[in-house]
């Protein structure tokens, strides 16, 4: 069996296996679309591989013109893959201008004047037009994970090593160009072979994102609250110490709230009116908290919210606008059949101190607003801010 022969039973073989490991993830998780993708890209690169078992350098049978348009294929449904993952996608148009490019320069080099070193020049230049948009695209920040940077650099070699493989072949219009010479070429053999590299290490790669995107998932679950999408309390106390420890002398408040007599609207009106209630309170402090805070919901209708880089009296006026429309909500929600008010306790953060005593210092002004009559806001110096419409 010669090298040819074996790397072209090793490359359908190679995309089948990755096919298959890549199917139950996607059964299994087929919220994450892009998994379907991957799934696409290395089908596609098995039947492409797979044509070319009998004609190996694909200028012979009846599936040959499709072999380039399979490969071509295997590269779209990968580089929107990848971008799904990340919530991008590709340039669209782009896209479809080099299809029908290299739709129309396959064609005209196998039907009319066939020369199957064109066709890979013609395949390979849009290929890597669409790994080079991709590769843009891709271009990861500072904050995101090893795997999506490692991802975007695949994509930047992937570019670089398909690109190339014009210049090897040399000028394909050029009548000492020998197409029979090119089927058992060393060329050849390479090109082969750096597919199966390729393929395989694309593969291990998109396995290793999504196996790191569904831990990541399950960490945000342990972290994050189910019926308002902000952290609970193991989440709040995690990222609020990290916060705390990076605050240096910038100026931080906590603010605790708490929905007043919320076991009478749970009584009154159920436990979905009462969800429906928490829900509001938790977006309006998340719409309004700004980017840089963190908003967690520490109890059953209790909630905490450090303000980063905020002094007391900008995290009061932070609380007298949730006070105000989540009482104004409750007005429109239950067509003033039923008060929705909250209470608030401001505490402002000493330096060198923890989470705790301040959690604990919050914790008492709380007390003290709802001790006052509720629906009210109480700071450390004592002032209390009673409610607009008494």
């Amino acid at each position: 069996m010669s090298g040819n022969q074996l790397i072209a039973i090793l490359s359908p073989t190679i995309g089948a296996i990755f096919t298959i490991f890549l199917l139950p993830l996607w059964l299994s998780n087929r919220s994450r679309s892009y998994i379907l993708y991957f799934i696409g890209t290395f089908a596609l690169y098995t039947l492409a591989a797979a044509s070319q078992l009998r004609f190996v350098a694909g200028d012979t049978g009846p599936i040959a013109p499709l072999t380039p348009f399979f490969y071509l294929a295997c590269v779209i449904l990968l580089a929107e893959g990848c971008l799904k993952r990340v919530s991008r996608r590709l340039n669209y148009p782009l896209t479809a201008i080099v299809a029908a490019a290299v739709f129309i320069g396959v064609c005209y080099y196998f039907y009319i004047d066939r020369n199957v070193a064109a066709r890979i020049y013609v395949v390979s230049t849009g290929c890597g037009a669409i790994l080079v948009n991709a590769a843009y695209r891709l271009r990861p920040s500072r904050s995101d994970s090893l795997i999506t940077k490692t991802i975007f650099w695949i994509f930047v070699i992937m570019s670089i090593q398909i690109l190339l493989r014009p210049l090897v072949i040399g000028n394909p219009w050029s009548p000492t160009v020998d197409t029979g010479a090119l089927q058992t070429s060393s060329f050849w053999l390479t090109f082969n072979f750096s597919l199966i590299i390729s393929a395989v290490f694309i593969g291990l790669s998109l396995l290793a994102a999504i196996v790191l995107d569904m831990t990541a998932d399950l960490k945000q679950q342990n972290v994050v609250d189910a019926l308002t999408g902000v952290y609970n309390r193991r989440g709040f106390d995690e990222e609020a110490s990290l916060a705390l420890g990076r605050a240096s002398a910038q100026p931080v408040s906590l603010v605790l709230c708490d929905i007043d007599h919320f076991k009478s609207i749970n009584d009154t009106h159920g436990h979905p009116r009462g969800d429906g209630v928490i829900k509001e309170l938790a977006s309006l402090l998340t719409a309004h908290a700004g980017k840089n805070a963190i908003v967690g919901r520490i109890g059953g209708e209790e909630f905490a919210i450090l303000l980063t880089r905020s002094t007391v009296g900008e995290a009061r006026a932070f609380s007298e606008s949730v006070r105000a429309l989540f009482e104004a909500s409750g007005q429109a929600a239950f067509h003033g059949s039923q008060m929705t008010t909250a209470s608030f306790g401001i505490a402002a953060h000493r330096p060198g101190e923890n989470l705790q005593p301040l959690m604990d210092r919050a914790d008492e002004l709380l007390y003290d607003a709802k001790k006052a009559g509720r629906n009210r806001i109480c700071t450390e110096d004592g002032v209390i801010a009673f409610r607009a419409s008494a």
